[in-house]
């Protein structure tokens, strides 16, 4: 599908299957009656309130890289703490380092 402008209620897109905007958008269907086609809950709710499709785009690319950033931090923690407590374990001194490490933490 081919994106093309969002048009307007006085300037209506011409639309096709393979026209479709990815936002609100008006057209004019076959008849020439003038048609919304509502791509935010802004629009469902009133026609002529502001759209709001670009916003949530953007904000859900925003959102879905930083939980990208923050899972692959998670993953990095996870091989770290793996590998520290291997290490801790395997150490002569590994069961006072856990004693230890619980009386500092409350744990």
């Amino acid at each position: 599908m081919t994106s093309i402008g969002t048009g307007t209620r006085d300037n209506p897109v011409p639309a096709t299957p393979d026209t479709l905007p990815n936002a609100c958008y008006w057209f004019t269907d076959p008849d020439g009656a003038l048609c919304l086609s509502p791509g935010c809950m802004a629009r469902i709710q009133d026609p002529d309130a502001q759209c709001l499709c670009d916003t949530l785009t953007a904000r859900l690319d925003r959102l879905t890289g930083r939980l990208r950033g923050l899972e692959e931090r998670h993953r990095y923690a996870n091989v770290w703490w793996q590998a520290l407590s291997s290490v801790v374990r395997d150490h002569p001194d590994g069961r006072a380092i856990i004693t230890e490490t619980r009386a500092r933490t409350g744990r």
